[in-house]
């Protein structure tokens, strides 16, 4: 994440302080949490709910058979800026909670992508359950991530395998991201 942002976005009041002074970071970080906390996402148990809007962060979507099935979401407050489909216009990349219950604790990288008006859930990679994600960089519209994931003989809650791994939006590696069809946002 990136103390120093300067960006706007036409069609919502997205515009984040410079960050040199500690209050314009925390107004970046609140500004970040209000827009990235309240926009819809896909979800990755479309057999559940294909898509759900966060409401202050979080947001959960039940299915009408007993409430017994649903899928919950979340903002994990982390973000950074880069050009990740190479258009020369701003996009941003978070991090997403996914869970259906029980220990699941899935975490995904969701690309945003700036469409000149909104920012718009275009992409997802799986990042691993119950991953740590140390560290987000951009580099060249790619995002280098460094977590820890589960190896063999670990507990749920705490993996010990540290990976680091680059992701391309333009380029994105079978298995590892899911992209969302553009004529069905909104």
């Amino acid at each position: 994440m990136r103390s120093k942002i300067g960006l706007k976005v036409i069609g919502t009041s997205l515009c984040l302080g410079a960050g040199f002074v500690f209050g314009y970071q925390s107004t970046a970080k609140a500004e970040a949490a209000r827009i990235f906390g309240n926009m819809t996402y896909f979800t990755n148990s479309p057999y559940i709910a294909e898509k759900v809007t966060l409401t202050n962060g979080s947001g959960v979507v039940w299915v009408d058979w007993d409430n017994l099935l649903h899928v919950s979401l979340w903002y994990e407050q982390r973000y950074l800026f880069g050009d990740f489909n190479r258009d020369g216009i701003k996009d941003v990349a978070v991090l997403i909670g996914e869970s259906q219950g029980g220990s699941d604790n899935e975490i995904e990288l969701a690309f945003l992508i700036n469409d000149g008006k909104q920012f718009v859930h275009r992409q997802s990679v799986y990042l691993g359950d119950s991953a740590i994600v140390n560290s987000l960089k951009e580099h060249g519209g790619k995002i280098i991530i460094d977590r820890f994931i589960h190896q063999e003989g670990d507990c749920q809650a705490g993996p010990t395998k540290r990976v680091k791994n680059v992701y391309d939006f333009l380029e994105p590696q079978p298995g590892d991201a899911i992209s969302f069809p553009s004529a069905d946002r909104g």
